[in-house]
């Protein structure tokens, strides 16, 4: 607990202060693992090349763990939501919530949109326009997953 205030602390008097609110506004809880949070919001368009194999410093890992976890979490809520309803019905209803349109609207919403760093130039192609947010978004989840645990981030996705 000293150690996450501690971290706290030093983010509150750090260059990357603006961030760290940013983050706290966005999910309510200071973020203890700041450059998980930076990764997740790094598009690969700006992001550099950090290993032999062309593997770049982007959220695109992130965003694969995220959705993962986002697919579970709402696989979880909806089946206990609705104990009585088909499998058809409750793919269709997750389906809906994780859809891509979904995902970047609820990322524009929450101002995740405004912290993404992306080359400007790639707004230009549609594909990119219509995933880039809720791909962060997803990445995101990511990130708190890396940060604070399954816990939290349960919660942060349902309650959120």
């Amino acid at each position: 607990m000293f150690d996450s205030i501690l971290s706290c602390l030093n983010y509150l008097f750090s260059a990357k202060r603006k961030l760290f609110q940013n983050i706290y506004q966005i999910t309510g809880f200071h973020p203890t693992k700041i450059t998980c949070y930076e990764q997740a919001l790094r598009h690969h368009s700006v992001s550099e090349k950090i290993h032999q194999s062309g593997t770049k410093n982007s959220n695109e890992r992130l965003e694969y763990l995220g959705d993962a976890i986002l697919n579970g979490v709402i696989a979880d809520y909806l089946f206990k939501k609705f104990p009585f309803k088909e499998e058809g019905f409750l793919t269709e209803m997750r389906s809906k919530i994780v859809s891509r349109a979904s995902l970047n609207d609820l990322a524009l919403k929450i101002g995740l949109s405004k912290l993404v760093e992306y080359d400007k130039r790639s707004m230009q192609n549609v594909n990119l326009r219509n995933s880039i947010f809720g791909n962060a978004l997803e990445a995101f989840i990511g990130a708190i997953f890396l940060d604070k645990g399954f816990d939290k981030t349960r919660w942060f996705i349902t309650e959120k």
